[in-house]
């Protein structure tokens, strides 16, 4: 089975006919700090500061990545709540079965429905952004994002008819967007992998 096909279907009102495009390379690390919904204009605006990508890139320092989704028709955040159970990681334990465990734990977690004002309010002072995703159908886009705030993990999931992306004052097209971080993740990787050698 499909993993993409199958994180479709997990998303609620998402247009059946979308294309997953990963935003992780340009917003991953990143610190989403502006969340500002319109409801009379129907959009969305979300801000990012991409520190590492505007020094790669040798962007003024308020260079923000600002994405916008207009006609919104869903906005909806859920956070997972962590299970109280005992943890830890033994020392010298195997990457490897450190991310076994990791992730056996996290499997424990309840995910909880939060309300879109109070995700809006936690993000003034700046959350990690852990993953990223857009969905483009024929009839409208959605937007999915998982970010770390106060210890916890929080995903947002917006729906809406289009959506823009800039960078400082430039706009870009979906896929400049997609692609604007590839060269430091490239270069990032060759960087550890000489190191390794």
């Amino acid at each position: 089975m499909n993993p993409a096909s199958d994180e479709v279907v997990d998303w609620a009102n998402l247009p059946s006919d979308a294309k997953l495009l990963s935003l992780s390379h340009t917003l991953h690390d990143g610190d989403l700090v502006n969340v500002v919904s319109d409801l009379l204009a129907r959009s969305v605006t979300l801000t990012f500061d991409v520190l590492y990508l505007r020094d790669f890139h040798h962007l003024p320092d308020d260079s923000r990545f600002v994405v916008t989704l207009s006609g919104v028709k869903s906005a909806r955040s859920a956070r997972s709540v962590r299970w109280p159970g005992e943890f830890s990681i033994p020392a010298g334990t195997p990457r490897d079965e450190e991310r076994r465990l990791v992730a056996e734990y996290q499997s424990k977690w309840r995910e909880q429905s939060q309300d879109w004002d109070d995700f809006e309010r936690h993000i003034g002072s700046g959350v990690e952004v852990s993953d990223a995703t857009l969905a483009v159908g024929r009839t409208g886009v959605a937007l999915k994002l998982g970010v770390l705030t106060d210890n916890d993990y929080v995903k947002a999931v917006l729906r809406g008819r289009s959506v823009t992306f800039r960078i400082g004052a430039q706009e870009l097209t979906t896929q400049q967007f997609v692609q604007f971080g590839e060269p430091y993740w490239t270069a990032f990787a060759s960087k550890r992998n000489s190191s390794d050698e």
